[in-house]
């Protein structure tokens, strides 16, 4: 199966934060720098407001930048406004670019899960929880197509009518992001 083309959203005002998460250098490199090196030579959009391009195109290197000016309508029109720009017959990743513990092994393990009978595949915790990135089959792409504005990638994940498959991530890579201040403080090191 060909490797999915990933969607890295880094359209959202991150009001919790009080600044620019995705693009602000903490241990040397921002979380969207951290998310595009686990990406590593993978196709990949990234969807950013028109104000960060530039910026994001400096931390996302051999990226497709689109732009998302009202993310306020959700983390939906952001993926919506990225698959204008993958062929219908691609399956997909989805990957939030705050999750700067992103490792290239959890990007390779979940693209093994997404074999030709899989819907969507994503890695979980110990105990079942889900994380990131999570991957749709192209046949897949007409149930996130019809996700209203504002919703999350979980009722797409979820749909009962999809086949999935995870794996166990015993790591903080597929599941640590940067949401709150304390997330920041914290710092975040190399995925484990």
């Amino acid at each position: 199966m060909q490797r999915p083309v990933y969607v890295v959203l880094a359209a959202g005002a991150a009001r919790r934060m009080g600044f620019d998460k995705v693009l602000t250098a903490l241990d040397g490199r921002s979380p969207l720098a951290r998310v595009v090196a686990a990406l590593g030579e993978r196709e990949r959009i990234v969807v950013v407001p028109s104000s960060r391009s530039a910026q994001a195109a400096a931390a996302a290197p051999d990226s497709r930048i689109v732009t998302n000016d009202e993310p306020d309508r959700g983390m939906t029109r952001s993926l919506l406004i990225a698959l204008e720009c993958v062929r219908r017959e691609r399956a997909f990743g989805v990957l939030p670019a705050d999750m700067p513990a992103m490792s290239e092994a959890t990007v390779a393990a979940t693209e093994a899960m997404l074999t030709d009978d899989v819907d969507v595949a994503y890695p979980v915790d110990e105990s079942g929880v889900p994380g990131h990135p999570v991957l749709f089959a192209a046949r897949a792409r007409a149930i996130v197509e019809a996700l209203p504005e504002g919703d999350t990638l979980r009722r797409a994940r979820d749909d009962a009518t999809l086949r999935r498959a995870t794996w166990v991530c015993m790591d903080r890579s597929a599941f640590f992001d940067v949401d709150e201040p304390a997330d920041w403080e914290r710092g975040y090191g190399e995925g484990g």
